[in-house]
């Protein structure tokens, strides 16, 4: 996969083709891991993502620092994608109703969307919140194309998974 140190040349160079070239020979994968990502990083994803839009397979972010704004950012530039992994996400700047906003926006951006990971994302006490996970639940049942959701190691509870059944009628 495409790492974000690759990303940053391309952009530097701010050569369109390459980056394409970049995310043919790595099968369309980004995999960023461990970072702690600044406004330039998103903005060097979303130059790169939107210059290889037709290459882009799909994102994998592991153990990084997110913000709200940020996660938008990229996910203006993910409209084709239809895979999208977002795993140990660190605390950031998200509080509870920023959590949901940009996965909102996320999905609102995404119309192709057919996997989609959020392991080990949720693990506050205020992410296991009934109408957190009722919300979730009611924006996913607005994703046509969604084949394939994994919420393991999260902080679900009872209540959230009996909001999340209630809304999984669309999928099968």
């Amino acid at each position: 996969p495409v790492n974000l140190r690759a990303l940053h040349c391309v952009f530097e160079a701010q050569n369109g083709q390459r980056c394409r070239e970049l995310f043919s020979k790595a099968d369309g994968q980004l995999k960023i891991e461990g970072e702690t990502l600044s406004s330039l990083d998103y903005n060097v994803i979303g130059y790169c993502m939107e210059s290889a839009s037709d290459t882009v397979r799909s994102i994998e972010i592991v153990g990084c620092q997110l913000t709200a704004e940020g996660l938008d950012m990229i996910a203006q530039k993910l409209t084709p994608m239809k895979n999208v992994k977002i795993l140990n996400m660190r605390r950031g700047d998200f509080n509870q109703k920023e959590k949901l906003l940009a996965l909102k926006n996320l999905l609102h951006k995404l119309p192709n969307l057919e996997s989609l990971h959020l392991v080990n994302c949720f693990r506050d006490s205020e992410d296991s919140a009934w109408g957190y996970w009722m919300l979730l639940g009611e924006l996913l049942k607005q994703t046509s194309h969604l084949q394939f959701l994994s919420l393991s190691h999260n902080s679900i509870g009872a209540e959230g998974m009996e909001a999340l059944c209630a809304a999984s009628s669309n999928f099968s």
